[in-house]
């Protein structure tokens, strides 16, 4: 098993004589497992567009670091989150997502909750001593809307998804306007044999378009290419152009630009030229080497259009293979011998197009979640 160091608050600061976390900290279970309680439990994770629970009795489940999630609009149209887990003998309730009924009903004994958590029936409850219906509520968890996008916490205590990610809620609107309205148009799932950190890292670095993207490469100049960091969360953002190998869009629009928005700890956000469409990388950690990814497509339109069926192919046929190739033979490389157990970060003193310094500071981010661990 590889040691796991300990790492100080300051790790990764200077980033132009940074190098990566140990390798340990991509591959040891038990690292995963101080992350799950130190990072997943205790932060908002984006799950989702509004657009999916947007209607009264709307309902998506996903799973976070093992726990299945139910988010929900009631029928009085407020958005809420429950552990999806009866209280009775711990039946999982709803799976996928959908349109729920009035009353949601476990499959197991038949108890019904209403969409407010509150347990509406128990079979037989009124031949059981001291039956407590007040305390088998379904267990609640923190939810908020956020920059038209749903977010979880697993921490009652926490504060808003404002106070963790300051600020990026009007840049992301800046970049992509029409957030609100946009739609599901296409979701690709992986169970992607590598550990979510080497999925951020490769995020937060353009040094690896040029060889690994050439079509986003071509229409995204790295010359005229920033990458900026703004404590839990970073824009980085590139002129483009038209291009037949990858995004092709209205040469009347002013200014063409893309933006790709991380948000701690694991969410990607990007905002193409035009400012009418999104993609949205969400990671859904599952162990130290695997993590589930949802790649979304959103538009505005529902109807799907001759070009958007292109881009739509372009995304899953060429442009997201591409980084899952790269993330999986990372995560091989970093359990080879070979390997000398952290890497250069390359930050040059530019901070160019090509730097890494995106990567020291989610490493820093990362350092200081582990502290008296």
């Amino acid at each position: 098993m590889n040691t796991i160091v300990k790492l100080p608050a300051d790790f990764c600061t200077n980033a132009d004589v940074a190098h990566t976390i140990p390798a340990s900290y991509y591959t040891n279970q038990d690292v995963f497992e101080v992350e799950k309680e130190k990072i997943f439990a205790n932060t908002w994770i984006c799950v989702g567009h509004r657009s999916e629970v947007a209607n009264s009795n709307d309902y998506i489940t996903r799973e976070v670091i093992g726990e299945s999630i139910i988010v929900v609009r009631g029928r009085d149209n407020v958005l809420r989150a429950f552990y999806n887990v009866c209280p009775h003998r711990g039946h999982q309730l709803l799976s996928g997502s959908g349109k729920a009924k009035n009353v949601i009903t476990c499959p197991y004994h038949a108890w019904t909750f209403k969409l407010d958590g509150e347990l509406a029936h128990a079979r037989n409850c009124d031949n059981v001593v001291n039956f407590d219906k007040e305390n088998s509520s379904l267990v609640s968890l923190r939810v908020e809307e956020y920059a038209g996008f749903i977010y979880i916490n697993m921490n009652n205590e926490a504060g808003t998804v404002e106070e963790q990610l300051p600020g990026l809620q009007a840049r992301l609107r800046e970049a992509c306007p029409v957030v609100d309205d946009l739609h599901l148009a296409a979701r690709f799932v992986s169970d992607t044999p590598a550990n979510w950190k080497s999925i951020v890292d490769n995020y937060l670095e353009c040094y690896h378009c040029a060889p690994a993207h050439p079509g986003f490469a071509d229409s995204v100049s790295v010359d005229e290419y920033w990458h900026t960091l703004h404590g839990n969360w970073s824009l980085q953002f590139g002129h483009a152009k038209s291009s037949e190998k990858s995004f092709k869009f209205d040469e009347s629009i002013k200014d063409p630009s893309f933006s790709g928005f991380w948000a701690w700890p694991c969410t990607m956000f990007n905002a193409p030229p035009g400012g009418n469409f999104m993609t949205v990388i969400y990671e859904f950690p599952v162990s130290a080497g695997v993590t589930m990814q949802h790649y979304d497509i959103y538009f505005l339109n529902k109807e799907i259009t001759p070009e958007q069926q292109s881009l739509i192919e372009w995304y899953r046929d060429v442009f997201r293979p591409e980084d899952l190739r790269l993330v999986e033979s990372v995560q091989r490389g970093l359990q080879s011998r070979g390997y000398r157990g952290q890497g250069r970060i390359m930050a040059d003193r530019q901070r160019s197009g090509m730097s890494e310094h995106g990567i020291a500071h989610f490493h820093n981010l990362i350092a200081v979640a582990h502290l008296d661990d």
